[in-house]
């Protein structure tokens, strides 16, 4: 029961950094197709804010689905 629990937020966190992801890459689309200009510290944040998702996207995504050797 409580492995379910566990499961079931992990999920939820998933989602939730996906939905970030996906806000995160529609402001950047957003600022390239309105060809605004932004400073280096602007961009920096952007890159950084988009890197991290992706790697905590990345371990929850190994501990929902881990490598199974058969």
């Amino acid at each position: 029961m409580a492995n379910s629990n566990s499961f079931n937020k992990l999920q939820v966190q998933l989602c939730e950094l996906k939905l970030e992801e996906r806000r995160v890459k529609s402001d950047i689309t957003k600022l390239v197709k309105n060809q605004q200009m932004i400073d280096f510290y602007q961009a920096q944040q952007l890159n950084k804010l988009k890197t991290s998702v992706k790697s905590k996207i990345q371990k929850i995504e190994t501990l929902i689905n881990p490598n199974i050797i058969a």
